[in-house]
C-alpha cells in the first residue's frame, strides 16, 4: 500500500471506532408499544419474543421497544406480563433493511394462562421506505411464467429492461448475496449465480441508496439466501422440462428448400443455374446467384488443372457432402440435424442440522442448493448444449446465543462457445444456447461466406468454458440488545478457458468426387485460406479457431459494518470495505489461425479500492429520513505511460518498443465524497410521500483502464487504456407516492431524474500521415436520463392477485470535447463542423402485467380425500413495449431525419397453469408453462441475407414519412405501415425477407415442470 492508502485506512479506522452503529442490509428491525387494551396507558416491562428464536426485547417506561438484527421471513411475535393476557399476533413479515412495527394492547385478565391470537396487520405502504424497492420472497418469484433465474424476474420489474436499471448498465449495478459483494471486477458487473431453490428473499432497489452501498449508481439487487434449520431437514426439487423443438420458422438448414441450398439444389435451375432456369424474376432476386453446375462443371475442366475436375452430378454431390444435406447419407457423409435435444432444468436444495457433530460446532447447520441449466443451441454446432451449472453451501454455527459465524461458498461452471470476442474477454454475461448464435447471425455478411460458413461449418465457434467461485465468511456478534455488529471476509476467483478448437481436421481422404479426394470436413479445424471446394465460396478454415482466453480474476473484499438502535429515535451505522483484485488479462488471437491478425489484449494488474460511511436512520411519527456521507477511494496502483499523443510508438514501425522506450508515471489514485439523503414522509396511515437524492460514483471497466490493443502486423497500436480515468459519477434525484387503497392495492407512482457526468468514452488521435492512428479513454461522456413509473400491486386477495408495471424514460446523451483529434490542423477544422455530438432523447415506454387467479385450497368437491378444484392457479404474463427508432435514408441526395421511421410494438403473452398438492410432509407442484402463448410471429432482422434485402424491404413498405414528393418521385408510396409489418392479404405488396427460415424467432414452446418441497 502507498502511504496515501495507509493513511486513508486508518481514517476509516478512527471513524469506525468514533461511531455507534452500521449494518449491510440483511437484516430488519421489529418496533412497537404496549399498551393497556381498556386505559390506553403504556405497559413498562412486557416481554416482547419472537417465538422459535432467542431474539426478544422488553418494553421502557413509554411502552416502547425495538427488536434489531432479525433475519427476514414469517414471524409470530408475543407480548406477555404478569396481569395480562398473552397476545400473539402471526403472520409478521419481516425484510431487510425494513423496519416493521407492531403494536400490542394488553387485556388484563385474572385466569393463569390465558392466551390471544390474531393475525397481524397487513402491511401494504412501506412507511420507512424512502426509495424505489422491490421485495419479493421465493413464492412471489416462482408464480412468474418462465422464471427460471433471478435475473430474468429482475427484468420484468418497472423501469428494468435487459439488465439496465433506469437506463444505468450493468457496470453501475451492485449485487450482495447475504451482506457480501460478489461482483466481476474486470466488467464490474453482477455475478448472478445464486440458485432460485436458496433465495428467501430478493431485494430490489433502484435509485436512492444509503451511504453504506458503495460502487453503484442504478441499481442494487440484495439476495438473502436460506439457511438450514437446526432441529429438521427440508428441501426442494424444481425439474422443468421443454421438448426438442426447431427454434426458427420455415425449412431445416439441411433441407433442400432451405435458402442458403435451394439455388444448387432445385431441379428447376441447379443444372443451368437461377437466371436461365425455369424460375422466376422474383425468385431469382430472392435467392443467391448460381452459374449450375453444369457451368461450373465446365469451369473445372476448362483450369488445365486435372486434380479437380468433376462432372456436374459430382460437383452437386460435394456440394451436399459439405453440407450435410438431407440425402447426403447415401454419399456415405453425416447428414445434418438439430432442434433434437430437449431443454431441461434442475434445481434442488436440501438444509438441516449437521448430523452428528452438529451440537458440538455451535448448534450448527447446512443448507445446499444445486441447479443444472441444459438449453439447445438454436443451430446446429459441436456442442449440443449451452450448460450452466451452479452450486451453492451455506454452514452455520450459532456458537453462543450472542455469536454466530457462516460460511457461503458458491462455484459455477458454464460450457459455451466463444461469441463477442469482447464479451468473452470481460466475462460479461453471455447468452444462452440461443442468444448466442443469433446475435453472430445479426450481420450476416461479416460471418457467412457464400453458402453461410458459420452454419454448415460446425467448429467454426470455438469451446469456451468459465469458472466462478466464491467463499464468504461472516461472523454476527450482538453486544447488547442495541448494538452488534458483522464481519465479512470474501474471495472470488473466475476464469476463463478458451484454449483453441476443440477438433482438429483429420485429412485422411474418406473418398473422391470425381478428381477431388474428401476428408471429414465440413467437421473440425484446418489451416487453410483457400479451402473453398464446395462450389459455392464456402470456407470451413482459417475462419474459426483464433480465439484465446485464459483470463483470471482474483478479488478479496473485507467488510466491517456496526450497528446500534441509540435510542427510540436514531439507528446509526458506519463501516468500511477494503477490496483489492488480482486482474490477469489475457486474451489474444491464435498467429496459427489468424496470420498477420494476431490481436493481443494482456495486462495483470493489482487495483485496490476502500471506503467508509456514516449513516443515521431517524424515525419519528409524521418522518422517516436516512442521512449519511460516504468517502470511496480508488487507487489503480500501476505506472503508465506518458507519451506524447501522435507519438511514432503508436505507429506499426515502433510499436513494438512502446512499452520499453515510452516513460512512465504513477496513475492516479481518487478520493470521492457522497451525500446521501432519503425522506419518507406518511402523509396518513396508508400513504406516503418520499424523496431522496444523492451521489453516486462506480469503477470504469477494466479494459478501459488498462488495456493496450497492439493490433494486427498491418497496423499500428489501436487501442491504450486510461487508469488515470476519474470514477463515473451519477447525481440521481427521486420524488415518489404510495397510496394504500382499500387495504389491498398498493398505487406506486414516481418521477425521477440523473445527472450522469465523467462516464468513460473513446477519443481518437490520428497525425499527419496516419501511420498513428489509434484510441484512448477519457472522462467525456454524460447521460441526462428522466422518467416515470406507475406500479399497481395486489398483493393479497383469496381469488385474484397480480401487478401492473408501466414505465416513462427519456434519455439524452452525448460527448464533450471531440471524438477525434488530428494533428493537421486542417482535418481537425473540417471535422469540427460535425461536432459535439447529441442523440436526440426517444422514449419507449413499456408495461408489464402479471395476474394470478388461483383456487383456495378448499375449493370444491373432494375425491379421495384431495379438493381437485382447490390449489389451482393461472398466471398470465403480459408484456408491451414502444417499437424502437430506425433512420431511413434510403434516397440519395436528400437529407433525412435521424429516427425518422419506427419499428412496431412489442406485446407478448406467456402463462403458467399450476395445480399444488399436498402429500403428508410435501408439497407438490405441477405446472405448464407456455412462452409467446398466442404464437405472435415478429420479424426479425435475422431474416435479411445482406443490405440490399434489408434496403428492397423498407422501399416496399407503405411509410408515412413517404407523403413527400421526393420519395413519391422515387416510386414510394405513403400509407401507414411502420418497419416490423409482414406481408399479408391486406398488405401483398411488401417484399420480405429473403432468409424466411430466420425471419421468425422465438415461437410459442412448452415447458412442463414439477415441484417438491418437503
Amino acid at each position: 500500500f502507498s502511504r496515501t492508502s495507509l493513511w486513508l485506512l486508518l481514517a476509516c479506522i478512527i471513524l469506525i471506532g468514533t461511531s455507534n452503529s452500521a449494518l449491510a442490509g440483511i437484516t430488519g428491525k421489529i418496533v412497537g408499544t404496549v399498551t393497556d387494551a381498556e386505559t390506553g396507558e403504556a405497559i413498562p416491562m412486557v416481554n416482547i419474543i419472537l417465538e422459535g428464536t432467542t431474539l426478544g426485547a422488553a418494553t421502557d417506561l413509554e411502552g416502547y421497544y425495538f427488536i434489531v438484527n432479525i433475519p427476514p421471513g414469517r414471524y409470530s411475535v408475543s407480548a406477555t406480563m404478569i396481569g395480562y393476557e398473552k397476545t400473539t399476533k402471526t403472520e409478521v413479515v419481516v425484510s431487510a433493511d425494513r423496519t416493521i412495527t407492531i403494536n400490542f394492547q394488553l387485556s388484563q385478565t385474572t385466569i393463569e394462562g390465558a392466551e390471544v391470537t390474531v393475525v397481524a396487520e397487513r402491511e401494504v405502504v412501506p412507511m420507512d421506505v424512502s426509495a424505489s424497492l422491490i421485495v419479493a420472497d421465493a413464492e412471489k418469484i416462482n408464480e412468474v411464467p418462465q422464471i427460471v433465474d433471478i435475473e430474468e424476474f429482475i427484468n420484468l420489474q418497472a423501469g428494468i429492461e435487459n439488465d439496465m436499471i433506469r437506463g444505468g448498465g450493468l457496470d453501475q449495478t451492485a449485487f450482495m448475496m447475504d451482506g457480501l459483494t460478489v461482483v466481476d471486477n474486470r466488467a464490474n458487473t453482477p455475478v448472478m449465480m445464486v440458485n432460485l431453490s436458496s433465495v428467501k428473499e430478493l431485494n430490489i432497489i433502484k435509485g436512492g441508496f444509503n451511504a453504506e452501498y458503495g460502487n453503484v449508481r442504478s441499481g442494487l439487487i440484495n439476495v438473502v439466501t436460506k439457511e438450514g434449520s437446526p432441529s429438521k431437514y427440508h428441501g426442494s426439487i424444481d425439474f422443468r422440462f421443454t421438448p426438442a423443438r426447431q427454434q426458427h420458422d420455415g425449412a431445416s438448414l439441411f433441407d433442400p428448400n432451405n435458402y442458403y441450398l435451394r439455388p444448387f439444389l432445385d431441379p428447376a435451375v441447379m443444372w443451368e443455374g437461377t437466371q436461365n432456369g425455369s424460375w422466376s424474376q422474383e425468385m431469382q432476386d430472392r435467392y443467391p446467384r448460381f452459374q449450375g453446375w453444369n457451368a461450373y462443371s465446365a469451369s473445372l475442366l476448362a483450369d488445365g488443372d486435372p486434380s479437380n475436375d468433376r462432372t456436374p452430378e459430382e460437383c452437386r454431390d460435394l456440394f451436399m457432402w459439405y453440407h450435410r444435406v438431407k440425402g447426403s447419407g447415401g454419399l456415405g457423409q453425416e447428414e445434418g440435424e438439430y432442434g433434437e435435444d430437449p431443454d431441461w432444468n434442475l434445481d434442488a436444495s436440501f438444509g438441516g442440522p449437521v448430523p452428528v457433530i452438529g451440537k458440538m460446532l455451535g448448534n450448527a447447520s447446512f443448507f445446499v442448493s444445486h441447479r443444472t441449466n441444459w438449453e439447445a443451441f438454436a443451430l446446429p454446432t459441436h456442442r449440443d448444449y449451452y450448460k450452466e451449472q451452479n452450486s451453492q453451501i451455506k454452514f452455520t454455527s450459532r456458537i453462543t446465543p450472542s455469536m454466530k459465524l457462516t460460511i457461503d461458498g458458491l462455484y459455477g461452471e458454464i460450457e459455451s462457445l466463444t461469441g463477442d470476442p469482447q464479451s468473452v474477454s470481460t466475462n460479461n454475461y453471455l447468452g444462452s444456447g440461443s442468444s448466442i448464435l443469433w446475435s453472430d447471425l445479426a450481420y450476416p455478411d461479416a460471418y457467412s461466406h457464400g453458402g453461410g460458413a458459420n452454419l454448415y461449418w460446425p467448429d467454426c465457434m470455438n469451446p469456451f468454458n468459465v469458472y466462478r467461485g466464491v467463499i464468504g465468511l461472516s461472523f454476527d456478534h450482538v453486544l447488547s440488545p442495541s448494538t452488534f455488529y458483522k464481519v465479512r471476509i470474501s474471495h472470488i476467483h473466475l476464469k476463463n478457458y478458451c484454449p483453441g478448437p476443440g477438433a482438429r481436421r483429420d485429412t485422411t481422404t474418406v473418398r473422391y468426387f470425381g478428381s477431388t479426394p474428401v476428408d471429414e470436413s465440413p467437421f473440425g479445424f484446418i489451416v487453410d485460406g483457400n479451402y473453398s471446394p464446395s462450389g459455392d465460396g464456402t470456407v470451413y478454415a482459417s475462419l474459426g479457431g483464433y480465439n484465446r482466453d485464459w483470463s483470471e480474476t482474483n478479488t478479496v473484499n473485507v467488510k466491517f459494518d456496526l450497528t446500534s438502535q441509540v435510542d427510540k429515535y436514531n439507528q446509526v451505522k458506519t463501516g468500511f470495505e477494503i477490496v483489492y483484485d488480482d486482474l490477469n488479462t489475457n486474451y489474444q488471437s491464435d498467429l496459427e489461425y489468424a496470420p498477420k491478425n494476431n490481436n493481443v489484449r494482456q495486462y495483470h494488474k493489482f487495483p485496490f479500492r476502500m471506503g467508509a460511511y456514516i449513516q443515521d436512520k431517524l424515525e419519528f411519527e409524521g418522518m422517516i429520513a436516512n442521512v449519511g456521507v460516504r468517502m470511496d477511494y480508488n487507487n489503480p496502483n500501476t505506472d503508465w505511460y506518458t507519451v506524447d499523443r501522435y507519438s511514432k510508438y503508436f505507429s506499426k514501425t515502433y510499436k513494438g518498443d512502446f512499452t520499453s522506450a515510452t516513460e512512465t508515471e504513477e496513475a492516479e489514485s481518487h478520493i470521492k465524497i457522497s451525500p446521501r439523503l432519503g425522506v419518507s414522509h406518511p402523509i396518513s396511515e396508508r400513504a406516503k410521500l418520499y424523496f431522496n437524492y444523492g451521489h453516486f460514483y462506480s469503477m470504469a471497466p477494466s479494459f478501459d483502464m488498462y488495456q493496450i490493443n497492439f493490433g494486427s502486423a498491418y497496423y499500428g497500436i489501436s487501442y491504450l487504456g486510461n487508469p488515470s480515468a476519474e470514477m463515473p459519477r451519477t447525481t440521481a434525484y427521486e420524488l415518489g407516492v404510495e397510496y394504500d387503497i382499500a387495504n389491498m392495492f398498493l398505487l406506486h407512482v414516481a418521477g425521477y431524474y440523473k445527472d450522469v457526468t465523467d462516464q468513460t468514452g473513446s477519443v481518437s488521435y490520428v497525425n499527419y500521415d496516419g501511420s498513428v492512428n489509434y484510441s484512448t479513454i477519457e472522462n467525456n461522456n454524460y447521460e441526462d436520463i428522466r422518467g416515470f413509473e406507475i406500479r399497481l400491486d395486489k398483493r393479497f386477495g383469496k381469488w385474484v392477485t397480480g401487478w401492473v408495471h408501466y414505465n416513462y424514460m427519456v434519455q439524452t446523451s452525448g460527448y464533450v470535447g471531440r471524438e477525434i483529434y488530428y494533428e493537421n490542423p486542417a482535418d481537425q477544422n473540417l471535422y469540427g463542423y460535425y461536432n459535439p455530438y447529441q442523440e436526440k432523447p426517444l422514449a419507449r415506454p413499456f408495461l408489464r402485467a402479471n395476474v394470478l387467479l388461483r383456487s383456495p385450497s378448499d375449493f370444491g368437491p373432494k375425491f379421495g380425500g384431495i379438493n381437485v378444484f382447490g390449489d389451482i392457479s393461472a398466471s398470465l404474463l403480459f408484456n408491451w413495449k414502444a417499437g424502437s427508432y430506425y433512420t431511413n435514408n434510403y434516397l440519395a441526395g436528400k437529407p433525412v431525419d435521424a429516427n425518422n421511421a419506427q419499428w412496431v410494438d412489442y406485446y407478448n403473452f406467456d402463462l403458467r397453469v399450476t395445480k399444488q398438492l399436498s402429500i403428508g410432509n410435501y408439497n407438490v407442484s405441477f405446472f405448464v408453462d407456455v412462452q409467446n402463448l398466442f404464437n405472435f410471429k415478429r420479424l426479425y432482422y435475422q431474416g435479411f441475407a445482406d443490405g440490399d434485402d434489408w434496403r428492397d424491404y423498407i422501399k416496399s413498405l407503405h411509410l408515412p414519412m413517404y407523403d413527400d414528393p421526393d420519395y413519391l418521385a422515387d416510386g414510394r408510396v405513403a400509407g401507414d405501415d411502420r418497419i416490423g409489418d409482414v406481408k399479408s392479404d391486406d398488405k401483398p405488396y411488401i417484399n420480405m425477407p429473403d432468409r424466411d427460415f430466420l425471419t421468425y424467432l422465438n415461437l410459442r414452446y412448452v415447458t412442463l415442470g414439477v415441484k417438491v418441497f418437503f
